[in-house]
C-alpha cells in the first residue's frame, strides 16, 4: 500500500485517502480546516474554549487549534472532573501536561463542587445508566464553564464516528431536536445563555484521530470510560462500524443527512427553547435536565 501523493508507503487508507505518516497529517488538518472555514466556526478574535478531556481527540483539537489559531484568537482549555477514580485522573494529569505545552491556560470543573457527588458515588445510589446523567451534566457544566471563561464559542472534538452514532441514535428514538441540533455547528446559535458548539473534526474518522495524535507525539489514555459500556451508544457503535465495513463512506452520509434534516427543520430544531426556573439556563422544560437529576442525587 502506497502514499497517493508520493508513492512512500502508506500508514493508512481511509476514505479520505491512502497517505503516508506526513501527507496523512497534512491532509488531517487541511480537512478540519477546510471544516472551520467552509462552516465558518471561528471568527478572528474569538475567545475559543476546548471541551479537553485530556484523550486523543479533545488533545489532538486543542493541538490543531493553538497551532493554527493562538495568533488570533484567545485559546483556552475547559475539562470537566466527572469524578472517575482510576480514569479521569489520569487524563487530567495528560491534559496539564499538554495545556502547558501548547501554552493553552485551563480550568477544571467538577460534578462534586456541582452536585456533591462524583460519577462513583452516583452509581451507587441511582439506578439506570451511568450515561444517562453523565451526558446530561457534562453538557452543563461545559456550557456553564464556558460562560465563566467568557468564550464566545466551545469547539468539542466530535469525530465523524461519534457524529454518525448520534445521527442514529436520534433517528431510532425519532428525535427531530437533536437531528436538527447536528452538524459542524451544534445547537442554538443565537440563544442567550447558550455558548455555541463547533465540532472541527467532524469529517474525520475516530482512527484517522487516533493517528493523528500518535503521530504527533500526544501521549493520551486510548481506553474508553469505563462506564460507557452500559449505554445506548456502545450497540449502536458497533453497528455504525460493521456498516461503514460494507459501505465504506457511510458514515460521512449519514452526516450530511443529519445536515440536509437540520437545514429542513431549522438550526433551533422545532422545540422553542425557555429559561430554566431554577438556574435560568436554556431549556426546553421549566426546570432542566440538570438541575431536575441534581435536586434527585441531593434528595439520597
Amino acid at each position: 500500500m502506497k502514499c497517493q501523493v508520493c508513492r512512500d508507503k502508506a500508514v493508512i487508507s481511509s476514505y479520505n485517502g491512502t497517505f503516508c505518516a506526513e501527507h496523512f497529517k497534512k491532509s488531517f488538518e487541511s480537512i478540519a480546516l477546510d471544516t472551520i472555514k467552509k462552516y465558518k466556526l471561528i471568527e478572528p478574535k474569538e475567545t475559543i474554549a476546548v471541551a479537553n478531556s485530556g484523550g486523543k481527540d479533545s488533545l489532538s483539537l486543542l493541538y490543531m487549534l493553538s497551532k493554527y489559531y493562538s495568533k488570533s484568537n484567545n485559546i483556552m482549555s475547559i475539562t470537566i472532573d466527572e469524578g472517575i477514580n482510576g480514569y479521569r485522573d489520569k487524563t487530567i494529569e495528560i491534559m496539564k501536561e499538554y495545556t502547558e505545552k501548547f501554552g493553552v491556560e485551563y480550568k477544571i470543573f467538577t460534578y462534586k463542587d456541582f452536585v456533591g457527588k462524583g460519577m462513583d458515588d452516583i452509581v451507587k445510589v441511582r439506578d439506570g445508566i451511568p450515561c444517562a446523567v453523565c451526558g446530561v451534566f457534562r453538557r452543563y457544566l461545559i456550557n456553564a464553564a464556558a460562560i465563566e471563561m467568557k468564550a464566545d464559542k466551545v469547539a468539542t472534538a466530535h469525530n465523524l464516528d461519534d457524529e454518525a452514532e448520534s445521527m442514529m441514535m436520534n433517528l431510532l428514538q425519532n428525535d427531530l431536536d437533536k437531528i436538527a441540533r447536528s452538524g459542524p455547528r451544534s445547537g442554538v446559535m443565537d440563544q442567550d445563555g447558550f455558548v455555541p458548539r463547533i465540532k472541527p473534526f467532524v469529517f474525520l474518522s475516530e482512527k484517522e484521530t487516533m493517528l493523528f495524535s500518535l503521530l504527533n507525539g500526544i501521549n493520551a489514555i486510548h481506553t474508553p470510560c469505563p462506564y460507557a459500556g452500559f449505554g445506548f451508544r456502545g450497540v449502536i457503535s458497533k453497528k455504525i462500524k460493521e456498516l461503514e465495513s460494507l459501505s465504506p463512506g457511510s458514515k460521512k452520509s449519514l452526516v450530511l443527512k443529519a445536515m440536509e434534516i437540520r437545514e429542513k427543520a431549522g438550526v433551533n430544531g422545532s422545540k422553542p427553547l425557555i429559561k430554566c426556573r431554577i438556574c435560568g439556563a436554556p431549556s426546553s422544560n421549566e426546570v432542566c435536565d440538570a438541575c431536575r437529576l441534581k435536586e434527585e442525587l441531593l434528595a439520597v
